[in-house]
């Protein structure tokens, strides 16, 4: 992926923001994926257990989608390091409050 250096931090922003969606969505809907059966009869258990069994698979792909956006987000660090764009943005930053002070 070609990034302009000084799209970089505003692209981590962005994917910093997915990642938290995902995670926030992971976090609050992991166990109500898990189906159990709704009765005692042999469809009903197999029923179960492939709607669960997809579910972990579901949950599985979320946490390697996570993953990556962290290794994402880790590497536009260090790009961003690199250009020394933090420093710039704090830079910046400190810059706007002085002016009213």
């Amino acid at each position: 992926m070609q990034i302009e250096p000084d799209q970089i931090l505003a692209l981590k922003a962005r994917y910093e923001a997915v990642r938290n969606m995902v995670q926030d969505f992971f976090d609050s809907q992991r166990d109500s994926l898990v189906v159990r059966p709704f009765a005692d009869d042999e469809v009903s258990l197999d029923a179960a257990k492939v709607f669960s069994d997809n579910a972990v698979t579901a949950l599985d792909v979320l946490t390697r989608f996570i993953g990556e956006l962290d290794l994402n987000i880790d590497q536009l660090d260090q790009a961003a390091k690199t250009y020394n764009l933090a420093e710039d943005t704090n830079q910046v930053s400190m810059q706007k409050q002085n002016r009213g002070i």
